[in-house]
């Protein structure tokens, strides 16, 4: 090579500086591409990474079930068959005992408050035991499930030996307490289920009611605040940890408290819409216990939680942070 162009290498190499070669993370939502959580929430999440990190890293988002489906989207992230997903952490059983604690009755009101909460919860450490395979990228706390029937109670002393599908052990316990009987029903057998008798219905916030089609098979919904889940965007820690500080800083300027707190008002504002058009249909009936029963209810209760913390190394103060960061995120 001549001078010249041995010249003219040297300062394009330094005004150019080294190629960052894109980083390409595909998303399976393992979520129908229509949804509104798909429409709404992750495609918007993945444009705004992709454009705020143009060269640096893209978000493939891959909907539906081939890739990852609501059974198997923890194992094919934590395996690196995906690098990201997104699932609802009480269908992995027995993985997430910490986690586990916003399925407990009587904690939280709206997903929004309880997503915060649960994120800061995250973020202080308190998790980290059980998160050691994954990233959480953002999360929401569900809104608070209710027992829908397919007949009415007589009364809501007691769920009168109801057969009901509840989808973890806190779930279950929480039926029982309340004299129902639990029933452990793949939540995608649930609709012929209940429409055959073999169950008489389901423990669900109104959120689960269009992918399900629970309003066609129940119709005397009871609310009350005993319990909900945690649905998590996450990614393989291994894959995240290979990330260049760059790609990584992109992806947290989109996620973290702020994705979690918006991912909660969507489904806080799903909630109302949905229990709004059932309220209306002929033939079905909202009911609430009333203060008596309510009181009645939290005495019959109070075991499902004190089982919790009796199996739960670490949950007295697990719970104490998490109902304190609750009063805080309320007060936000």
């Amino acid at each position: 090579m001549s001078c010249d162009l041995r010249a003219f290498a040297v300062a394009f190499a330094v005004f150019c500086g080294p190629a960052v070669a894109q980083e390409h993370l595909i998303f399976a939502t393992a979520s129908p591409s229509e949804g509104p959580i798909s429409t709404e929430i992750f495609n918007d999440w993945a444009a705004r990474i992709n454009a705020d990190g143009a060269g640096v890293v893209d978000i493939d988002v891959r909907h539906g079930f081939t890739m990852a489906s609501p059974a198997n989207f923890y194992d094919r992230v934590k395996d690196g068959v995906v690098p990201i997903s997104w699932g609802i952490m009480t269908t992995i059983g027995g993985r997430f005992p910490l986690t586990g604690m916003v399925e407990l009755p009587l904690l939280g009101d709206d997903a929004e408050t309880a997503s915060v909460a649960f994120w800061r919860l995250y973020a202080e450490g308190h998790l980290d035991a059980e998160y050691h395979d994954i990233v959480p990228l953002f999360l929401t706390a569900f809104p608070q499930s209710g027992v829908h029937l397919s007949a009415p109670l007589a009364s809501l002393d007691d769920l009168a030996g109801a057969r009901v599908i509840a989808g973890s052990q806190t779930n279950s316990q929480v039926i029982q307490a309340l004299g129902g009987l639990p029933q452990s029903i793949n939540p995608a057998d649930a609709y012929e289920a209940i429409q055959r008798g073999t169950a008489d219905g389901r423990f669900v916030p109104w959120t689960a009611f269009p992918p399900f089609r629970m309003e066609e098979v129940t119709s005397y919904h009871i609310e009350a605040p005993i319990g909900t889940a945690i649905g998590m965007v996450f990614m393989n820690r291994d894959i995240w940890d290979d990330l260049p500080p760059e790609a990584r800083d992109v992806i947290m300027r989109h996620s973290g408290e702020a994705q979690s707190r918006l991912l909660g008002q969507f489904f806080d504002a799903q909630n109302d819409a949905i229990r709004t058009r059932i309220s209306g249909m002929d033939g079905h009936v909202l009911a609430a216990p009333d203060p008596q029963q309510a009181a009645q209810w939290e005495t019959r209760l109070a075991p499902v939680t004190e089982s919790w913390l009796a199996r739960t190394e670490g949950g007295a103060a697990l719970l104490e942070r998490f109902t304190r960061l609750l009063e805080d995120a309320a007060t936000d």
